[in-house]
């Protein structure tokens, strides 16, 4: 009795280990995602607000400095819905709240002290 018992207190803590390990592993993916996508974010607003485009070679310099922001851990086909996503919340922010509003505020103050340096 008393080593089933242990067995299944064992069992459970093992379940409840793996459990929040995972749930830890989602938190840190979904807060990498939401940085990479504050960052593509950034450069959309400016693009809008600014009415200005980048290049090939200004991405080249932007990209993999975002990359780095998130330890290169954002694949391919993440980056797709991701870019996507940022495309969408810009316009919200510059063309439905207004280039003036907090948040195109807060993006074009991320962009201006760490992407515009890179393509300039």
């Amino acid at each position: 009795m008393v080593k089933s018992s242990f067995i299944a207190l064992s069992a459970a803590g093992m379940l409840t280990g793996v459990t929040l390990g995972l749930a830890g592993t989602a938190m840190a993916q979904d807060d990498m995602n939401a940085t990479w996508t504050k960052y593509q974010e950034a450069v959309r607003v400016a693009e809008l607000c600014r009415y200005m485009k980048h290049d090939a070679s200004q991405w080249a310099k932007m990209g993999p400095y975002i990359d780095g922001k998130v330890n290169h851990e954002i694949g391919g086909g993440e980056r797709l819905t991701l870019i996507e996503t940022a495309k969408s919340d810009a316009w919200k922010a510059a063309r439905v709240k207004g280039c003036e509003s907090d948040d195109a505020k807060t993006l074009l103050s991320l962009y201006d002290a760490e992407l515009a340096p890179l393509v300039k």
